[in-house]
């Protein structure tokens, strides 16, 4: 009898060893095969959404049709849905057992957050629930993960969502775009942690307020070789910017140095901080009713990790479950530093709490 009370929790451990192993590059073990490696079909679908177009993509387990639901929502990246990591974790994740759909928000291969990708969320996750029949779980990565919050929390998706696992994730978006400027990390202790940001952060920011940044006239032939290096296409890159004038190409390289760019930041921050706060977890939970699970890197520079401190915060009374801010993440990815058996088990022992949640919700 006790086997069978305890298999549930001891097969969300075996299954979170799996996937973790996978993500490090490692196979699945040939006795976990039967749990943590179930052949996946998947299917690539358009959703009915107020918000846009919403093209998603459903992973289901072959042997098991009718498993419960996971809402996996990619980050804020030119691939989407197609983004390589994004694909294996999700096939990993379905591979356990689980129905995951990836919904791609409508401005995210823009590099844009609109308080309309709240309502995409939420409109994914009703989709998901009619299909499975019961109550979904919600996983949101990145900016992704502070949208995703915001959606758990607003009626009627409040009601469809079992729990939100939040990776990487912001609190308040302005204060993340103060810190690409001032490279400070103020915690809500009063304490202040002092790192040097990825350059990623500014340039997102200054791609989707360019106007702020260069000559109102070299928008629009700065803005397509400002979003070539967005998507990694370096020779289309090299080729827009021989197009150039001398003026223009002097504008590009200074976007490209961030310190350089401080008091356009400080200026176009203050600027849009409406706009911010509208895609912001802060002040928007109230509703939140479900279980929480954050994870956040402790190396993140791209999402301070203080944004899990402050959400933990923010968070209704009794909701947060388990915080975690590993030095085995750096932002959304793993394998940064080298482990040690407490933090290895920390990591272990979260995400198999996920996974035991999305089983019996």
């Amino acid at each position: 009898m006790l086997p069978v009370i305890f298999w549930p929790k001891t097969r969300a451990y075996l299954q979170a060893m799996a996937i973790l192993d996978q993500l490090n590059g490692k196979p699945v073990p040939h006795l976990l095969q039967p749990i943590a490696a179930m052949p996946v079909s998947t299917t690539t679908l358009t959703l009915p959404s107020s918000a846009g177009v919403v093209q998603a993509r459903l992973y289901t387990p072959t042997p098991a049709p009718n498993a419960p639901g996971l809402v996996l929502i990619p980050g804020i990246h030119y691939l989407g849905m197609d983004e390589p990591r994004l694909v294996a974790f999700a096939r990993t994740m379905s591979a356990c057992g689980l129905r995951v759909l990836t919904p791609e928000l409508p401005n995210s291969r823009d590099y844009r957050i609109q308080p309309s990708d709240v309502q995409a969320i939420g409109d994914s996750v009703q989709w998901l629930q009619n299909a499975t029949g019961r109550s979904v779980g919600l996983m949101g990565l990145s900016f992704s993960g502070g949208l995703a919050l915001e959606a758990a929390a607003k009626p009627p998706f409040s009601n469809e969502v079992s729990f939100v696992f939040s990776v990487g994730a912001h609190d308040d978006l302005l204060r993340v775009a103060t810190f690409y400027a001032t490279e400070a990390d103020p915690l809500p202790n009063g304490d202040l942690e002092r790192a040097t940001p990825n350059n990623y952060g500014p340039l997102v920011l200054e791609y989707e307020h360019l106007e702020d940044f260069v000559e109102e006239a070299d928008v629009a032939a700065i803005r397509p070789v400002l979003r070539a290096r967005l998507y990694e296409n370096w020779p289309l890159e090299k080729q827009l910017l021989a197009n150039l004038t001398a003026a223009q190409k002097a504008e590009y390289e200074k976007l490209l140095d961030p310190k350089q760019e401080d008091a356009a930041l400080f200026a176009s921050n203050k600027k849009h901080a409406p706009e911010m706060a509208a895609v912001s977890p802060d002040g928007h939970l109230a509703g939140l009713h479900v279980p929480v699970y954050l994870l956040h890197g402790r190396g993140d520079t791209l999402i301070p990790f203080a944004e899990a401190d402050w959400l933990a915060e923010a968070l209704p009374r009794g909701t947060l479950k388990e915080m975690l801010i590993s030095p085995l993440i750096a932002h959304v990815s793993t394998n940064t530093s080298k482990p040690n058996v407490w933090d290895e088990w920390r990591l272990l022992h979260l995400l198999a709490q996920v996974m035991e949640r999305v089983e019996h919700p």
